[in-house]
């Protein structure tokens, strides 16, 4: 049992080695295999290792291009963002882009420079704020569902700049593609100078068009290219009969081959000509014209056609030969005129000194001629002046020659005389012609005239000089009562030099405080007592003592001086007038005489009307004193002027009554209160029966018109009587009172006021 056990358990050993070994060299086996299989795996690894490298390699080599690659790219793209930019800085347009929201996103400087605005400020912007109207526009494209498919929206507008100015723009709107996002790109363009131009085309073509004067264009070869429409009124050719053929045949025949190649010499040469020429119309008619050919050059300066532009001067041919006549001759009497005059005297002076003779140069001018031409009119002046001429040419001999130099000018060239008498002879003959009335608008009228001489040699060498001194002995002629006649003497020169000086010693007068003012009273000759008093201007010179008012206010009238004198004598009378007031004088009218020269200032309302004010004086006890003559000139002017004082509450008084040539029907119209009788009728009113019925008439025809009446100029008790007599009411003189200073006439008044 135990053997068997034995055996058994031998047998399960030996089985189990036999597995044991079986088992062994499946592991061998098994090993081996593993072996082999790390060994291929090894040779596949290696291999496939290799591989990898290679493929690595391979792939560093590739990336190294990519790297190169993106590198060249990235620097590309570096050089496109700066070419983008490069092109957006220096871009002439605006360009800008926006939000879906049409508020700017991104500009360029054109862009700020196009509206004036700062980067800080445009970045705040929606674009409707700078392009008129683009809210609209921008809504329909983005509305349109169209993006990005929308290639543009153009259109012209008006764009406006920081300044709030507008200006004419282009402006193109268009949706990218290469964006995420919805944007949008404006490119905007100033067109101003388009706009102008374009307006330049039309306006240069409505010229073309519409010119009063022939256009013709031409080429190089003078063929006609076009004609305006006055092209085809001046000549009678249509443009269809003119369009290709040579500008040559409308040629008159009238200028020679020399004219036309001097012209074109000097068109090729210059570009222009200019000048007259005579063509023939379609009728056959030959016209003078003025022709202005330029040449039009190309931008390479070549010379592609010619323009020419002309006028049909056949009436200004003619009105040349009247203005020959204009320029020489008066056309109201036919005279020589003051340029022929000129011609004329130079001819005579030359024939005086080829025969030794003599020229006398009578100068004349008619007296009150103003007041005449402004009482009846211009027409009646004119015809006038017509008159005159005819009596002159009258009155002088053949080889004498009558100008007109202007207004109521005349001068009387008497050649070849011998002495002064035949310059006597002359005058008296001329002033002789005048006797006669004229007759004008159907009444006769009485008209003087005041001649001065000078002769050549002897007063001047010199035809200026000579016409200075005729002048000069017409005005001493004037002075020595108007209506005679004066020969040039050194003491006239004198005069004129002391006249000169009288003005300077006036100027320093007012400066230095050198004038002074008397005071005369009225006196109502039913009362007794004073109910005005008139300021006497005196003149206290610091070499010459008193001068006399006659003396000066003549020459102050002929300058400014007499607005400043009369300025002066104003201001001081009512500042005078208001002292009195203050101490109790009764209210008088005070009289200021007012000059015809202070009648024409302008500014004279606002003058007078601060005098008042300043002076504190009630406008209602201020009379303004205003000769006949003064009252006349421009009497139209001078009623409204008068109307205004009495609106101011002035009284208007008319002094020297009856020594002018007042019309009753202007007087009625002057709203004045007071005439004065000259005292030329008072000093001989009681021996001379016609100035006392010159009186009595001035006093009738002053009640008539309601006015009151003073007599100037009272020196004797019969005068005074008289005048009561006639119904004066109030008088002046010295019978009555001498002018006083300020403080003689308070005390005058003064006694006069006790008295009644």
């Amino acid at each position: 049992m135990k053997n068997t056990s034995l055996k058994w358990l031998q047998q399960k050993l030996e089985e189990k080695n036999h597995q044991l070994n079986e088992l062994q060299k499946e592991i061998d086996e098994t090993n081996q295999g593993t072996l082999q299989l790390i060994m291929e795996l090894e040779n596949t690894a290696d291999e496939k290792l290799l591989q990898s490298k290679e493929v690595i390699e391979q792939l560093q080599k590739e990336l190294v291009v990519t790297d190169q690659g993106l590198l060249a790219l990235a620097v590309e793209l570096e050089q496109a963002r700066d070419r983008y930019q490069n092109i957006l800085s220096h871009a002439r347009e605006a360009i800008i882009t926006l939000d879906e929201r049409a508020r700017i996103e991104t500009f360029n400087p054109a862009a700020l420079e196009l509206f004036s605005f700062s980067e800080k400020e445009l970045k705040t912007l929606c674009l409707s704020d700078l392009i008129s109207g683009f809210e609209k526009i921008f809504v329909a494209a983005r509305d349109s569902n169209m993006y990005p498919a929308l290639y543009g929206v153009n259109g012209d507008v008006l764009g406006r700049r920081k300044n709030k100015r507008n200006f004419p723009l282009e402006f193109s709107l268009s949706a990218p593609f290469f964006t995420d996002k919805k944007s949008w790109i404006v490119i905007i363009r100033d067109i101003s100078k388009r706009v102008k131009m374009e307006e330049g085309l039309r306006l240069m073509a409505k010229i073309f068009e519409n010119s009063h004067d022939a256009i013709m264009i031409t080429d190089t070869d003078a063929c006609i290219v076009n004609v305006n429409a006055a092209f085809t009124e001046i000549t009678g050719y249509s443009r269809e009969e003119v369009i290709g053929k040579s500008s040559k045949f409308m040629n008159s025949g009238f200028h020679d081959k020399a004219f036309y190649e001097n012209m074109w010499r000097q068109l090729l040469k210059t570009g222009q000509w200019c000048g007259e020429i005579w063509d023939k119309k379609k009728n056959g008619d030959i016209f003078p014209k003025w022709l202005s050919i330029s040449a039009v050059a190309d931008e390479r300066d070549q010379i592609t056609h010619y323009v020419g532009i002309f006028t049909d001067i056949s009436q200004r041919k003619e009105a040349e030969n009247k203005l020959i006549s204009l320029a020489h001759y008066d056309q109201l009497t036919g005279l020589p005129n003051r340029t022929l005059f000129y011609e004329k005297m130079q001819w005579s002076v030359d024939l005086a000194n080829r025969g030794h003779y003599l020229v006398a140069l009578l100068f004349l001018d008619l007296d009150r001629f103003k007041i005449i031409n402004d009482t009846l009119g211009h027409q009646a002046g004119d015809q006038l002046l017509i008159e005159v001429a005819g009596r002159l040419k009258k009155a002088v001999r053949a080889t004498d020659i009558v100008c007109r130099l202007a207004g109521d000018e005349f001068t009387v060239v008497l050649t070849q005389i011998h002495g002064t008498g035949e310059i006597d002879r002359v005058a008296r003959k001329i002033l002789d012609s005048f006797q006669a009335p004229f007759t004008l608008q159907d009444r006769e009228l009485f008209v003087t005239a005041s001649i001065g001489a000078a002769v050549y040699p002897q007063d001047s060498e010199d035809i200026h000089g000579l016409l200075k001194n005729a002048d000069t002995a017409m005005y001493y002629a004037k002075n020595m009562g108007k209506n005679t006649y004066a020969v040039f003497t050194e003491s006239m020169n004198r005069q004129a030099h002391d006249e000169l000086e009288l003005e300077t010693d006036l100027r320093h007068a007012l400066i230095s405080d050198e004038f002074l003012l008397y005071y005369q009273p009225q006196i109502d000759l039913t009362s007794g007592q004073i109910v005005g008093i008139e300021a006497l201007i005196r003149w206290r010179h610091p070499k010459l003592g008193f001068i006399s008012p006659d003396r000066f206010i003549p020459y102050a009238e002929q300058t400014d001086l007499i607005v400043l004198i009369g300025d002066w004598v104003l201001r001081e009378a009512c500042r005078q007038y208001m002292v009195w007031m203050r101490r109790g004088l009764p209210p008088v009218k005070l009289s200021v005489n007012y000059s015809g020269v202070q009648l024409r200032q302008s500014n004279q309302l606002s003058r007078l009307s601060s005098i008042l004010v300043d002076s504190g004086m009630n406008p209602g006890n201020l009379c303004l004193e205003l000769t006949e003559s003064v009252a006349m000139e421009n009497a139209e002017n001078n009623i409204k002027t008068l109307h205004e004082f009495k609106k101011m509450g002035i009284s208007i008084s008319i002094d020297d009554f009856g020594t002018g040539y007042s019309s009753l029907s202007y007087l009625k119209r002057f709203p004045i209160d007071t005439l004065k009788i000259d005292r030329s009728f008072v000093r001989d009113i009681i021996e001379n029966s016609d100035d006392s019925a010159i009186a009595s008439t001035i006093i009738a025809i002053a009640h008539q018109l309601r006015l009151k009446v003073v007599a100037e100029g009272v020196e004797r008790k019969e005068q005074l009587t008289l005048l009561k007599v006639k119904g004066c009411d109030i008088a002046q003189g010295y019978y009555l009172s001498v002018p006083k200073c300020a403080e003689d006439i308070e005390q005058f008044i003064l006694e006069k006021t006790q008295q009644s």
